[in-house]
Order: C-alpha cells, then structure tokens, then sequence
C-alpha cells in the first residue's frame, strides 16, 4: 500500500530511484567460497536497480564490507566526522551492500546537507530491508522536509508512524520536520489520526523489538558452531535500550568492534518475553566464539532478569556452552581451551589449541516470572 500511494504522488524532487546508467549492469567477480560479490562502481552506488542485482547474486558475509562499515560507524557516531565517514561507508557498499550501510550513509549525508543522495541510500536502505522500517521512513520525511517538499515529507512521515514510528516529541519539536509542520495545513490532524493506534510508544517500540525473534527450535546448542550460522540477522542500533552490550559507556557511544544477532525467542507469555542475542567481535579476532545472553523483560520492555550462557566476555574466562529445552532448562557447560600461547598476549588467530578441558556444569530454568533460578547438582540429576 505505501508504494502504491508513493505512485500517486507524482513526480519527485530528487527522482530517487532513476538509475545513473540504465544501460550499466553489474558484473560478478571471482571470490573465495563464502564471499561471492557482485562489481559495483562508485558513480552506481545509488543506482537502485544495479545495487538491488549486486545483493541478490552475493553469498554470505563480506568481512572487508564488515570492517569498513564499522570504522565508518565509528567515524561518524563516536568520532563526529561524516565526511570522512561517507568514504567509508561507500567503501563498504562497494565490496557489499547492506542495508545498515545505506542507512548510516544515509545520515551522514544528510548531516552534511547532501539531501538528494541522502534519500537515495535512505530509498536503497529500505529497498534492502533495513529494520526498523519506521526509523528509515522518518528520516526520509525529515530529508524531503528539509528539500521543501511537502508531499513526499508527509507521505514517508505518514508511513513512518503506520509501521510503528511513535516519538510524538520528536514529531512535533524536530527542526528537520519544520517544513511540513508549518506547510501542511492539516499536520496535527493528519498525525493524531495515524497516531491513534500507537498510545504508548515505548511499548510500541518494545513490541517492534521484540516481534524480530523468531521461535527458537529445541533443543538449541549455543557453541561455536552455531557462531558460524549467525549470517546477517543483526539487531538495529535503533533497539539499544534492550541490548545494554551496544552501550560503551553511560553516554551512549555504539560499540563499533561488535555486531549483534537474534537467535530466538526462548519463551513467551502475555506478561514476560524472554529472548536470547548473540554478541560477535568482528574486530580483535574471528576466532572469538561469540557471547549468548538470554534475557527477560516484562510488557512493556523493562529489564527482568539476564543471564551469559554461551562464550565468554573475557579472554580468560571459560567459554560456556548452552544447552536449552523446551521445558525451560539451561545446561551451561564451562571449558578451559589451552593454547600453545597465551591468547591474552597472542591472540587466537595462528594460535594453535591444544586441548579443551571441561571444568564445571550449571544447571538454570527459567521461571514463568521470567528469572533464571540456577538448581544445586541434585536437583539437576532428577530432570
């Protein structure tokens, strides 16, 4: 429905989404297993139809498009410098685009007042399935406001709060949306009526997030192997108040060394949601086994209980090994991996292991209130 109404508005100030070179077509480039990519030129990257071919003949993870996008995210959020950002962010494009690569080349550029290419990452972003869909509409509102283009502006603004966009604050107070609040006659009306099913926003936004993970499948082993599988199912920025590992410090600033995964919803009722992430260092060493939290929140997204059950935080630190059921046990196995050099000083990578020793077992379940109750050994020897 919303490209449908998009049809009807016409001509647009940027026309978005007509190619640079209707004639160019994308060429496929020889890679290692894995890492199949698609040739795409600078002056293509915002050319829809040859960026949505590139990303329909890749395979699996690109680790330089990975590296160059992190870098870029800590540029421009940490470091606050978009242009140099920008470089980056095209960069990682270029070896492979993503979705969260055109979304955060999309704010750069709009920091920077290059509003037509702003939009146009932002279209591509959304073309590519960028999550939350609401967050990628409002920021096109907010660009086309800016461009003094009232139709688009209230279309994408619309369309933003019908797929859960719900900060009436910034709605109403955002120097971006200036244009459309003092232009459109019927702004307030307009808002208060697509607004009318989303009443409480942080619960809103808390059941976007949580709608994102999927039913786990029982009995589900949290290993290195499965860190092997996690693909590119990441948890948006957008959601950091529910994953307090995207927080380096109290002042927020994104942990650019890490990407963030679903991996399932272990259990649900109407009161409690418990979900369990996934937390991958992409920077230090691949060898890194990731780290697996299993978390519970009630209703309306309030932090109930949590609990690391797979990885280890700490070089260290044992590395756990989960093991759930559907009954709602938690078997956390902790092993010892001995290298041939100190990991701590020498990293993994090269770094040849030479035996894994088991050390312990932890036994947990999950109550129906949503905390993980650790039982004594016995106890664990009846289930």
């Amino acid at each position: 429905m919303r490209y449908a109404i998009l049809l009807v508005a016409g001509v647009t100030l940027f026309a978005c989404n007509a190619p640079t070179n209707s004639t160019t077509k994308t060429g496929q480039t020889t890679a290692e297993k894995g890492q199949l990519t698609a040739v795409i030129l600078e002056d293509q990257i915002f050319d829809k139809d040859v960026i949505l071919n590139a990303g329909s003949i890749k395979e699996g993870k690109n680790k330089v498009s990975d590296k160059y996008f992190l870098d870029g995210v800590d540029l421009y959020r940490n470091k606050k410098k978009p242009e140099e950002a920008i470089k980056l962010f095209k960069k990682s494009i270029l070896e492979q685009p993503q979705a969260r690569a055109y979304f955060e080349l999309g704010n750069a550029l709009a920091d920077i007042d290059s509003l037509k290419n702003a939009a146009s990452a932002y279209e591509i972003a959304d073309a590519l399935d960028y999550k939350p869909t609401s967050k990628v509409l409002y920021n096109l509102a907010c660009v086309y406001s800016r461009a003094a283009d009232e139709t688009l502006a209230r279309y994408y603004l619309i369309s933003a709060i019908e797929f859960g966009y719900s900060n009436v604050k910034n709605i109403y107070e955002d120097k971006d949306l200036s244009y459309v609040r003092n232009n459109m006659y019927d702004f307030k009306r307009t808002v208060a009526a697509a607004m009318s099913g989303a009443t409480d926003p942080d619960k809103l936004q808390w059941n976007l997030f949580w709608h994102e993970f999927e039913p786990v499948s029982y009995p589900l082993v949290l290993d290195e192997k499965y860190g092997e599988k996690l693909g590119e199912d990441y948890i948006s920025y957008e959601y950091e108040r529910f994953v307090a590992e995207m927080r380096q410090t109290e002042q927020f600033s994104r942990d650019v060394g890490s990407e963030f995964y679903h991996v399932g919803l272990a259990k649900a009722n109407d009161s409690v949601k418990t979900l369990i992430y996934a937390v991958k260092n992409v920077i230090i060493d691949d060898r890194i086994s990731p780290e697996y939290y299993i978390v519970s929140f009630d209703h309306v997204g309030k932090l109930i209980d949590k609990l690391l059950i797979g990885g280890h935080e700490k070089i260290a630190d044992p590395v756990r090994v989960a093991t759930l059921t559907q009954n709602g046990n938690i078997e956390i196995g902790f092993f010892k991996h001995i290298f041939k050099k100190n990991p701590e000083d020498f990293g993994y990578s090269g770094n040849e292991l030479l035996d894994v020793q088991f050390l312990e077992k932890q036994l947990y379940s999950i109550t129906d209130d949503g905390h993980f109750v650790r039982k004594d050994d016995l106890l664990g020897m009846r289930l």
